[in-house]
């Protein structure tokens, strides 16, 4: 079986999305590099809330998969992670265009990672902040 490392590095040469959730949103890898990765998706209405701004829980998985595929970038082929709590906060809205979450591995542990993430719009203004913990896995 293919580790997870492996995956998201394969994921980011072939310009595939790194998981069925990624590609269903059009989240990309833009970057990787040792607990780091930046991630892209372009916003229109269809991302969308009542409001007409980019939806909250959508920039949570833009969040959340950049924090996790830079945590992959670490990992051994016999580690797995999983995620046991996600904050997210929202400095301004996000209406369309490019939105661009960097994640980088904050502090990793023997059982537990600390994440964050930091988000942007194309003018570089930060749209939103998040940090996740993570429980490390054998597989």
């Amino acid at each position: 079986m293919k580790s997870l490392r492996d995956h998201v590095f394969t994921a980011w040469r072939s310009g595939k999305p790194p998981s069925p959730a990624t590609e269903a949103l059009g989240i990309t890898i833009f970057r990787l590099g040792k607990g780091r990765s930046i991630m892209e998706m372009n916003v229109d209405h269809h991302l969308h809330n009542l409001s007409g701004t980019m939806h909250g829980g959508i920039m949570g998985d833009i969040a959340d998969a950049a924090m996790g595929v830079a945590l992959a970038t670490t990992l051994s082929p016999d580690e797995d992670f999983t995620t046991i709590e996600f904050k997210m906060s929202f400095l301004r809205p996000h209406v369309k265009g490019v939105l661009r979450a960097e994640g980088f591995l904050a502090k990793r542990g023997r059982r537990i990672a600390f994440t964050e993430a930091v988000l942007t719009n194309s003018r570089r203004q930060v749209v939103a902040r998040s940090s996740g913990t993570c429980l490390m896995l054998k597989r």
